[in-house]
């Protein structure tokens, strides 16, 4: 059986290989610089954001870290962060003061229910 399975291998990689476009020519190919990173419309892209904790808590009393992590924006995006807490899930309040890509704060028991999110307001 196993010498089975490595002649299909082996008769996959020839027959897989031995089959190709016709080759690259010179006015086929681009040649890009070092500093040249392309264009990427900005409308195309979807943008993500992913909070995590930077410092977890261990206790109560614990300074805390939350990051919110930016996946697929530009390095030439300007934006704010507004973080903010909820009890339930639905209604939400912002955290004061609180406008950087990590908010540090103390975590006290009566946040262990609390839900955090961060809101990224991109400028145009």
């Amino acid at each position: 059986m196993k010498k089975l399975i490595a002649l299909l291998l082996a008769l996959i990689c020839f027959f897989g290989s031995a089959v190709s476009e016709t080759p690259a020519t010179p006015t086929d190919l681009t040649d890009f610089e070092d500093d040249d990173a392309g264009y990427i419309d900005p409308a195309l892209i979807k943008r993500q954001v992913i909070i995590d904790w930077l410092i977890k808590p261990q206790h109560y009393g614990d300074e805390v870290t939350l990051i919110a992590i930016l996946i697929n924006f530009l390095p030439t995006d300007i934006y704010t962060f507004i973080w903010q807490y909820s009890l339930d899930g639905e209604e939400w309040f912002d955290v004061e003061n609180e406008h950087e890509q990590t908010y540090t704060f103390i975590f006290e028991r009566y946040m262990r229910h609390y839900y955090f999110r961060v809101t990224v307001i991109v400028e145009d």
